[in-house]
């Protein structure tokens, strides 16, 4: 039996698997919690009452000559009568001489407070040393009571004052606020549980549809459009799989194309190596035909390798670019190279250098030449009269234009211009500015093409450093 793991399970199950342990998590700690802190809060808060109760029924405290307690007025913790109605809470009072004589109470429950409970209220009071309000707890029978005693004053005459309340109703208050509180958790935890498979369902139901969507990408359906009105992650995540879907059916069709071209650009010169072979075979070619054809054969030959050549080394630089020999490269002085080279194609074009006495940059100087040159052979084969390079440094990258004073590329062909096999009217191959994209990609540069009002414009940027 395969081992269970929460990451194989579906996103919504895991969401809600995780909030429910989460949630109860928490459950059982606030459930622990709760009751001591709700338990510390009614004892302070009794504490307090107590206090103030004191206080109050010392100004009503009053003796007759016998030094016998006059009655008082009964207690009034109204906060807790008010919160916990249904519950009898009480203060309870005794008064007590100095040496321990009951002078007078006001107690609730007088058969279970016996005068053995009260004689141990008086000696723990009185252990209290000076006349300042004290608190204490008494364990008397099985009951726990929470007091304050003060050592009072009567007209000279000195008494001690001690107010009680049984913890025991602390404790059934605790348990009544403590189910109470719990019944809301549980309410408000199924509550979050519901909401919670909701969400799980609304998260998880987008990524299906992405999932979906990248089933038909991969069965190489490009036409169904991929649509998430969000303006989340998950919607970025989807415009980023409308984006791939776009590149892929742009690759595709490319890939399509380049097939179609390569068949075209290899098949004619098969074609006519065949044919002329085929004639000087059988004799159709004699003397000067047959010579004719042979410079046919070795021409085509010649064109066939040089397209085959083209390709191997197009994969090569998109493939292992990693293998480049990289090194400082001046590329002020390879353009001076390159007129000096080139200047003769066409020597009616001139050539104007726009460049710095030295601009320095980190790549591979056969590669970056092969490359310039692939460019400048295009520009040359257009240009009427002009050839114009300028070049600059901005920051870490170097900015190299090279235009031409011919003909704008048809708009249609700009977008697909650096593709295999795209070219112009009267280009050759379509292989050259695809492998001098390829080169400047692997430098982590780039190569863009705009018409202007003068003619052709080819734009790279190559970083300073790679």
């Amino acid at each position: 039996m395969s081992k269970f793991r929460l990451k194989n399970l579906p996103l919504s199950r895991q969401i809600l698997i995780l909030f429910m342990l989460l949630t109860s998590v928490l459950g059982i700690g606030v459930g622990i919690v709760f009751p001591f802190a709700v338990k510390q809060y009614l004892v302070n808060n009794t504490y307090s009452l107590l206090e103030q109760e004191f206080y109050t029924l010392s100004d009503h405290i009053s003796f007759n000559e016998h030094n016998e307690l006059l009655p008082v007025p009964a207690a009034a913790p109204y906060f807790l009568q008010v919160l916990l109605s249904r519950y009898e809470y009480s203060f309870d009072m005794i008064v007590f001489s100095t040496d321990g004589v009951e002078l007078g109470s006001r107690i609730t429950e007088r058969e279970r407070f016996s005068y053995n409970d009260a004689a141990a209220l008086y000696k723990k009071a009185a252990s209290y040393p000076g006349n300042k309000l004290q608190h204490g707890t008494l364990e008397r029978g099985g009951e726990d009571y929470l007091f304050v005693s003060r050592l009072m004053d009567y007209h000279g005459f000195p008494y001690y004052m001690v107010l009680f309340s049984k913890e025991r109703e602390l404790n059934q208050i605790n348990s009544l606020l403590t189910r109470q509180f719990l019944m809301i958790f549980v309410v408000l935890l199924l509550i979050s549980w519901l909401l919670a498979v909701w969400f799980s369902r609304y998260l998880s139901k987008p990524l299906r549809s992405l999932d979906e969507s990248c089933q038909k990408i991969a069965r190489r359906q490009f036409d169904t459009p991929l649509t998430l009105d969000r303006g989340d992650e998950i919607g970025q995540l989807a415009r980023s799989f409308e984006t791939m879907k776009d590149q892929l059916k742009e690759h595709d069709e490319s890939q399509r194309h380049f097939v179609q071209n390569i068949s075209h650009e290899l098949k004619t010169p098969i074609m006519a190596i065949q044919g002329y072979t085929q004639g000087l075979l059988e004799g159709v070619f004699q003397g000067p035909q047959a010579e004719k054809g042979l410079q046919t054969i070795m021409q085509e030959s010649k064109r066939l390798e040089k397209v085959v050549g083209q390709l191997l080394y197009l994969t090569k630089i998109e493939s292992v670019s990693q293998m480049m020999q990289m090194g400082r490269v001046d590329v002020t002085e390879m353009f001076q190279l390159l007129e000096q080279r080139l200047s003769v194609l066409n020597p009616d074009i001139s050539w104007q250098l726009d460049l710095p006495p030295a601009l320095i940059l980190e790549g591979d100087g056969e590669q970056l030449s092969t490359a310039f040159v692939n460019i400048l052979e295009n520009q040359l084969r257009y240009a009427k009269s002009r050839l114009v390079v300028t070049g600059r440094q901005a920051d870490d990258r170097v900015v190299i234009t090279i235009a031409n004073d011919g003909p704008p590329i048809e708009e249609a062909l700009l977008p697909q211009l650096f593709q295999r096999f795209r070219k112009g009217k009267s280009g050759k191959h379509g292989l050259g500015l695809a492998i001098a994209r390829a080169v400047f990609e692997a430098h982590k540069g780039s190569i863009a093409v705009r018409n202007e009002a003068e003619g052709p414009c080819f734009t790279i940027t190559l970083p300073v450093k790679r």
